[in-house]
């Protein structure tokens, strides 16, 4: 059995593999994956610090569903919950949510510089496969 060892540059572009596959995954990225959270998110964002019968107004999901999707959102740190005698309000937490949004960016940037070679001029604005 053979086993060749890794060079540096081949455990470095693993450890950023490894690095954005973990932010790739991770309950942030999965929360942002599901259209009718957008939808919530989005109202969120319109309604600003809000409860879940604010939110629901204007929206074809039960109010359950929109429960349910507030909780994941809170859940991977993109809303703040705030508790507010009988009502629960809800908010963007903007602080986080960019702070998880750079993470993402500087794994892959780390990436892209370890494993993907700058494109040369010429490359830049070849035509695309359909031809535009």
């Amino acid at each position: 059995m053979t086993s060749r060892s890794k060079s540096n540059s081949e455990k470095r572009k693993d450890l950023a593999i490894d690095a954005l596959n973990q932010v790739l995954d991770s309950k942030f990225l999965t929360a942002l994956a599901e259209p009718s959270r957008i939808e919530v998110l989005k109202q969120v964002i319109r309604h600003g610090k809000a409860d879940i019968s604010e939110l629901s107004e204007g929206m074809s999901l039960d109010r359950s569903v929109i429960s349910r999707h507030l909780g994941i959102l809170q859940e991977a740190g993109i809303l703040i919950r705030e508790k507010q005698g009988k009502h629960v309000l809800y908010q963007l937490d903007p602080g986080r949510a960019v702070q998880k949004f750079k993470m993402i960016l500087n794994h892959l940037e780390e990436l892209v510089a370890i494993c993907c070679p700058p494109l040369e001029p010429n490359q830049i604005h070849s035509k695309r496969p359909n031809g535009n």
